[in-house]
């Protein structure tokens, strides 16, 4: 049962990926940032430097993967592409809404260091 003050319709996981939002339709900013929570709708980013309300942004996100033993060699971390719009713009960070079609696909090499801080690709690079 949800909180009394509750109004979320969907489930957040507190999830910490890395991630890079370009302005503009992917020819303006690029800005790397990590995600505090992410939900199938969105995800909030603290940032000192958020985005105004109403930004659109293209997404890049990488998050770690777990796969049972029995499926063999599997990528540790997955690169997830998908437009949003920043909803919320505040002191400590920004809400992005996650909007039409998105892909999911083995993040590049660069980003699956097993390093617990692994690097990845350049803005360029993706």
């Amino acid at each position: 049962m949800r909180a009394k003050d509750e109004r979320r319709l969907l489930q957040r996981f507190g999830v910490k990926a890395f991630s890079y939002l370009r302005t503009a339709g992917g020819q303006g900013n690029v800005l790397a940032l990590c995600t505090r929570d992410v939900s199938s709708g969105g995800a909030y980013f603290p940032t000192r430097l958020p985005l105004p309300a109403g930004e659109k942004v293209l997404i890049t996100l990488y998050v770690p993967v777990r796969a049972p033993a029995e499926l063999g060699s599997f990528p540790s971390r997955a690169m997830i592409t998908t437009d949003g719009e920043v909803v919320r713009s505040g002191i400590h960070g920004m809400a992005v809404k996650f909007e039409g079609k998105y892909s999911i696909a083995p993040a590049p090499v660069a980003a699956v260091a097993d390093d617990p801080a692994p690097t990845v690709p350049s803005p360029e690079e993706v």
